[in-house]
């Protein structure tokens, strides 16, 4: 569309954005109870009033120049760019409601870390939670827990994680919270976005709220669960599910499709962790990096399994064979680290092409199948042999030629064991302890993975072979 085309939209968008007379009475209220005018300013232009209606609107010249207000065409076309679009979260199913960014996200989190986060809670919060109580309606109970200022390597884990998996930036959101819900208790339909009233007082420097991020960490035995009356969706309690919503619209205005309640807990007791995402200039902040997008076409991300013994034989017996014949590596030298410079990192022995083409042909059928793709071999990297102090940084590789990665362990002499470190596709961290003949496959371009501890021990050789996604013929 060009941006004549765009202008014309515009106009028409800001024309429909005028002061009803909900907006009227927030104006009034708000200037009679001395609000700061330059904060109303940039409520209005955050909510998608023009400069001169804002500044109509107050009566009165912002301290904020038209020029350092972003752009309302640009935030059209930002706008309209994400109509159609959704942030992308590893296996997370959106749900079929219509006008309402929803989705469920099954085993964010497992059983064991349910039972440990459960008695953290259980142990921890207590100091830190606030009875919200109804004497009109004793069914209306819920005990918040702030979990934000515990330190506590589990709960910032969990907070990680979440920001990761949304991709939403961790400096735009709000602290972690748990809630307890007990048989018979429940809270009233809300709206965890801002009402207009309430945005001076209550959204400060982080703007307004944008995605509510919900992780159900007790199963109950009757009742519970997440329900959202506007759109007639309900989300049945599972212990370790997400659920996962917008509270705006992709133009940064409020969805009142986003109230929800919690429905009474008949028998057992229900337990949630809960975060909340702010904006920036009225949109939710993403920090995803590019290779994050790719999507991720196994659940987990990696698995291990061993070579077959006839190929490890062979490729042991060119190994000793050709041990000596091992020059320093350049190849992957800014991934490859070690604090001694007069120390070798790492060496590389040759393969023949022969033998590449063996180690290709076994592997490609069985990842086709791991990863339910059809694939193409593009790299075997040889034989790389680390030395002692190397550490190779956690990193993703090349988008495009290393969807899928294999990586094989051929020898090790450690004096400490040197594991692989790997982010899975819910961004839980792994150490994953290869032993000679052992093989690693991973979506290589999604997950962080690398050797970050320095290596303690004489020698540790791995084969590298990567594959792309076959061209569609």
């Amino acid at each position: 569309m060009t941006d004549e085309l765009h202008k014309q939209d515009l106009e028409k968008f800001l024309a429909e954005k005028q002061l009803n007379d909900h907006w009227k009475k927030w104006v009034r209220t708000n200037l009679d109870a001395g609000c700061d005018k330059n904060g109303m300013f940039r409520i209005m232009i955050d909510e998608g009033f023009s400069y001169e209606v804002a500044k109509a609107a107050l009566n009165f010249e912002p301290a904020i120049p038209v020029d350092q207000i972003i752009n309302p065409l640009k935030r059209y076309k930002d706008a309209r760019m994400r109509e159609t679009a959704s942030p992308f979260i590893p296996n997370a199913v959106r749900q079929n409601v219509e006008g309402f960014e929803l989705y469920m996200l099954d085993d964010f989190l497992n059983e064991a870390e349910c039972d440990a986060l459960r008695r953290k809670v259980q142990r921890e919060a207590p100091s830190t939670g606030i009875a919200l109580k109804d004497e009109n309606d004793p069914s209306f109970c819920t005990r918040n827990h702030d979990l934000g200022g515990i330190k506590d390597t589990l709960f910032q884990d969990v907070d990680r994680r979440i920001c990761s998996v949304l991709g939403l930036s961790p400096k735009h959101a709000e602290p972690l919270q748990a809630q307890f819900y007990e048989a018979g208790q429940t809270f009233y339909p809300k709206r965890d976005f801002f009402e207009a009233d309430d945005l001076i007082e209550k959204g400060g420097a982080l703007g307004q709220r944008s995605y509510s991020f919900v992780i159900y960490l007790e199963e109950t035995s009757v009742g519970g669960g997440l329900s959202f009356p506007e759109v007639d969706h309900s989300v049945p309690v599972k212990r370790g599910r997400a659920v996962i919503w917008n509270n705006l619209f992709p133009d940064g205005t409020v969805n009142d499709k986003a109230v929800h309640l919690c429905r009474p807990v008949e028998k057992g007791c229900g337990l949630i962790l809960k975060k909340i995402f702010r904006t920036e200039n009225g949109l939710p902040v993403f920090k995803r990096l590019d290779k994050e997008n790719v999507p991720n076409y196994t659940t987990i991300g990696f698995e291990r399994d061993r070579l077959p013994k006839p190929l490890l034989d062979k490729i042991m017996a060119f190994y000793r064979k050709n041990f000596h014949a091992q020059v320093p590596e350049t190849v992957a030298e800014r991934f490859i680290k070690n604090a001694k410079t007069d120390t070798a990192k790492s060496s590389l022995i040759q393969l023949p092409k022969s033998l590449e083409k063996e180690i290709q042909a076994c592997l490609k059928p069985v990842l086709e199948i791991w990863s339910g793709l059809k694939l193409e071999p593009t790299f075997v990297y040889g034989i790389r042999v680390y030395h002692h102090g190397t550490a190779l940084k956690v990193h993703r590789d090349r988008n495009g030629t290393h969807i899928i990665g294999v990586i094989i362990n051929i020898d090790q002499e450690v004096t400490d064991p040197w594991p692989l470190r790997i982010e899975d596709n819910y961004y839980r961290k792994h150490d994953i302890f290869l032993e000679p003949g052992d093989v690693i496959y991973y979506e290589a371009t999604r997950l962080a993975h690398g050797r970050p501890q320095p290596f303690n021990g004489k020698l540790y050789t791995n084969i590298f072979s990567h594959f792309k996604i076959a061209d569609k013929s």
